[in-house]
């Protein structure tokens, strides 16, 4: 027979021995199975094990999340004896049976003193469960007698009243049960008669009869117990429990408090990884009062509803569950058989070990040869490509090419002007600014000084040094708002035409609350309620009533603004989701992000928080201080539990969430929009992949930059009332510069702004770049490219020379209107509406009756502009 079939021969003989040896009998035993949705970390090898279930209905399901985790996650084969709780404790010493994981030690302590205290039983540590048997009754009893809880310290008069309000019975389980209810009585000579039922069952029974009645009642019960789930109930104070109370023949005391216990078998310790476990092992009366209710009142099986449990609190059970040791000593029942085994194996093994070497060692050489072939051909590789420098491997990639451009400066002659470009290149991959902004490009010269300088002040923050007092942070008070979704007040939230000026005012004029209408439709337009696990919507819906609060009064940065970014993010969701297809906790985020994005903004932009070393610079270390500030915010609120509508969420999905919450409103920083932008044209031009999920967070902080900038690609009357809000936050900001000796921050000055040269530039250089590149990855985002390009023709009439600053002359949009007297004129928003889908004459009814609308339009729009922000938020003049 050749020697391999040898070798599969003795092991199958071991391992024959070895399952022989663990065979039990298992009379009368339970197996559980469950899916617990978790891949085991590590191999367990095979243990088998038996544990007690002393038949009442809180120890079943201990034992069934104990089996069900060994089981299905560590690989042990549990078996589950049905054994009486005082007839287990002499089998568990002997090891027939390995453990019990739920003791009431008040009554077993002889058991405690024979076994566990001897040693042939151990004691492995409390379940983590608070056991407390009492006398207990309906808390609507208090409502006429307060006092009766107080039996230890009633006068006569008082225990006579209540007794018979009880009807001087006081309800027990069946006879066999362990209590001591007729010596209290007797001891303390209560009037009061101890009725013994046949059962649990005939105990609740009597119980849900009297509760239904509202009548009172006395019973002897313990908790945990799934009755605390259905009714409210009040545990009667007895004579304080002592211990030498309890020492006493006649025990007329109260029932002590259980710390339930586990124990197990001494044998039970050479099975390290399930006997580790059984020590780790814990749960709380929370826990068993859980599963208790779905199994008394919803219908499981114990299997169920402990198989329930564990799927729903895996992060829990997995910190029972330690390395298993497999060093433990071969037991002496199998020692002789596999030794015998091994004696046998290692004269067959002589044979196939020496064959094994010969083979090893011509591999070895084999290999060996290889390797030198491979060594010479890296060497040739790398002497093509670097000369004749041996450049260590383990070089990033940019040390490498830095290297590669040096040997290439150094190998030829470069004209002047050609070496400084390569020294530039070489410099720029050292210092890792690719992707910052780069102030010394040839397009800075074609731009004026002063809109430079704005667009420098922007992108790059530069810091003055006059430092000043640091500001306060507003705080507010939290509190929920009635909800009433009034649908007439979103007729066009779909399209991108939308006004949240318009829809804001209506709301504060009807008393409706803006973000909760708004946003409980945009989050039901997505589905986000229904398809983020464990989101609170309640919670959540007051959260966004309480949100509209913390948007300070600014000209600008408002409630407003919120919603008018809010709903562009709505709008931007539904045009990018059929290419991106966002999971629901994306959406979610995204969406919560816009509601949050400016909270508690001072109308401050972060250059003077830094420059006043204000308080929020110091906190953020003048790293995006008023994003981080927003952020931190929504969190705080979020810590609250009237607000709190992630306590449901995973651990996971809680990280999920807040760090794409971070990530989104740290992105609408403008002092990160040369980088950002340069790594989404970076990804876009090699072809994005969503289903990647970090290029899908890319895309969400995109989406919520383009919304927050969303006002510049607005039809041309709210384009130009945002700007005029803008520029009054800018004045609000440049009073404030100048009053703290600080240079004022460029078309922040009164005596110098040009409104239409600042969002000429603005539109030019910043939000038409980036809504371009949204563009040729979102052909929907083609609608906000054109508003942008008719905005830049109307701002550059403005600006008095009809013409772009960096860019040709472009057409002028279609309009029946040509003169100067048309080009002032604002055109009507509703002549070339964006709609996300088709609406109805009754979802758009006009704002104005036909003759005001006329009047309006005749008006200039600044005049028009003017109204609005006094019926809007006040702003300084």
């Amino acid at each position: 027979m050749p020697s391999r079939w040898w070798c599969v021969l003795v092991a199958a003989v071991a391992t024959a021995v070895a399952a022989a040896s663990r065979t039990r009998d298992m009379n009368d035993s339970t197996y559980y199975e469950c899916d617990v949705g978790v891949v085991p970390t590590r191999e367990w090898t095979d243990e088998a094990v038996v544990l007690v279930d002393n038949s009442w209905m809180s120890s079943s399901l201990t034992i069934a999340v104990a089996a069900i985790i060994m089981n299905a996650y560590m690989g042990v084969t549990v078996y589950v004896a049905l054994v009486d709780e005082y007839s287990m404790w002499p089998e568990l010493a002997k090891g027939e049976l390995s453990a019990c994981l739920e003791v009431w030690p008040s009554g077993h302590g002889s058991d405690i003193s024979e076994y566990v205290d001897a040693g042939s039983v151990l004691n492995v540590g409390p379940l983590g469960v608070t056991g407390r048997i009492g006398w207990y009754f309906p808390d609507y009893v208090l409502d006429d007698y307060p006092y009766a809880s107080n039996f230890d310290t009633m006068d006569v008069a008082h225990q006579q009243l209540v007794f018979s309000a009880f009807s001087n019975t006081v309800y027990d389980g069946p006879s066999t049960w362990v209590t001591h209810d007729k010596d209290i009585c007797a001891c303390n000579n209560w009037n009061l008669n101890v009725v013994f039922t046949e059962s649990e069952e005939e105990l609740l029974e009597l119980v849900d009869n009297a509760i239904a009645q509202r009548r009172p009642i006395l019973f002897y019960l313990w908790t945990p117990h799934q009755i605390f789930s259905k009714y409210s109930l009040v545990r009667a104070s007895l004579p304080s429990y002592t211990d030498a109370c309890y020492n006493q023949s006649v025990i007329c005391c109260d029932y002590p408090p259980d710390n339930l216990l586990k124990v197990a078998s001494p044998h039970t310790r050479d099975d390290n990884g399930a006997f580790r476990f059984m020590q780790l092992f814990n749960l709380d009366n929370n826990a068993q009062i859980d599963m208790l209710s779905d199994v008394a009142y919803h219908g499981k099986s114990i299997n169920e509803s402990a198989c329930s449990w564990v799927q729903q609190n895996t992060a829990v059970w997995q910190l029972w569950v330690v390395e298993r040791d497999n060093t433990k000593e071969v037991k002496l029942q199998v020692v002789l058989p596999v030794v015998l085994c091994c004696t046998f194996a290692l004269v067959v093994l002589a044979a196939v070990v020496l064959g094994f070497a010969t083979h090893q060692i011509r591999q070895r050489r084999r290999m060996h040869k290889i390797n030198v072939e491979l060594e010479l051909q890296n060497k040739q590789l790398r002497s093509a490509l670097m000369g004749s420098d041996t450049t260590d491997l383990l070089n990033a990639p940019a040390e490498s090419i830095i290297h590669m451009l040096q040997t290439f400066l150094q190998d030829r002659t470069w004209t002047e002007k050609e070496r400084a470009r390569l020294e530039f290149a070489i410099g720029m991959i050292a210092s890792r600014k690719l992707y910052a902004f780069n102030e010394a490009a040839d397009v800075a010269d074609n731009i004026e000084s002063d809109v430079k300088a704005y667009l420098f002040d922007q992108i790059l923050q530069k810091k003055p040094d006059v430092p000043t007092a640091p500001g306060d942070v507003v705080s507010v008070s939290d509190s929920e708002v009635p909800l009433d979704l009034d649908m007439s007040l979103l007729n066009n939230v779909d399209e991108w035409d939308f006004s949240s000026v318009d829809f804001v005012m209506k709301c504060d004029e009807g008393g409706t609350n803006p973000f909760s209408l708004i946003g409980t439709y945009c989050m039901k337009h997505h589905s986000v309620f229904d398809s983020v696990p464990g989101l609170d919507v309640p919670k959540l819906r007051r959260f966004m009533g309480t949100a509209v609060k913390m948007y300070n009064d600014n000209p600008y940065h408002n409630k407003m603004h919120a919603c008018d970014v809010f709903q562009a993010v709505h709008w931007m969701i539904s045009v990018c989701d059929s290419v991106v297809q966002f999971q629901p906790m994306e959406k979610f985020t995204l969406l919560f992000a816009a509601i949050c994005h400016d909270l508690q903004h001072p109308g401050l932009n972060n250059n003077y928080l830094i420059a006043t070393r204000d308080e929020l610079a110091i906190n953020y270390n003048d790293l995006s201080c008023l994003e981080n500030f927003h952020v931190s915010t929504a969190f705080r609120l979020l810590t609250q539990a009237s607000f709190n509508f992630t306590a449901q969420f995973s651990l996971q999905r809680w990280k999920e969430f807040r760090s794409m919450m971070i990530s989104c409103i740290l992105a609408t920083d403008m002092a990160k929009h040369v980088e950002l932008f340069s790594e989404w044209k970076a990804i876009t031009t090699s072809g994005a992949n969503f289903a990647d999920a970090p290029t899908r967070l890319k895309a969400m902080m995109l989406i919520l930059k383009c919304g927050d900038l969303a006002n510049v690609a607005r039809p041309w009357e709210q384009c130009y009332a945002w700007a005029h809000r803008v520029q009054n936050e800018f004045f609000f900001q440049g009073d404030k510069e100048a009053g703290a000796g600080l240079d004022v921050s460029p078309f922040m000055s009164r005596t110098n702004a040009n409104i239409a040269k600042m969002q000429l530039a603005f539109a030019e250089f910043v939000t038409l770049p980036l809504f371009e590149s949204m563009q040729k990855v979102f052909p929907g985002f083609a609608v906000p490219v054109a508003r942008i390009h008719e905005n830049i023709e109307m701002w550059g009439k403005q600006a008095g020379g009809g013409v772009s600053l960096r860019r040709p002359a472009l057409q002028a949009p279609a309009s029946p209107a040509t003169d100067a007297a048309s080009a002032a004129a604002v055109p009507d928003p509703s002549a070339s509406t964006a709609k996300l889908k088709p609406s109805s004459a009754a979802r758009t009814p006009s704002r104005k009756s036909p003759a005001r609308q006329s009047q309006s339009r005749a008006k200039s729009p600044a005049t028009r502009s003017s109204r609005r922000s006094t019926r809007g938020t006040p702003t300084k003049k």
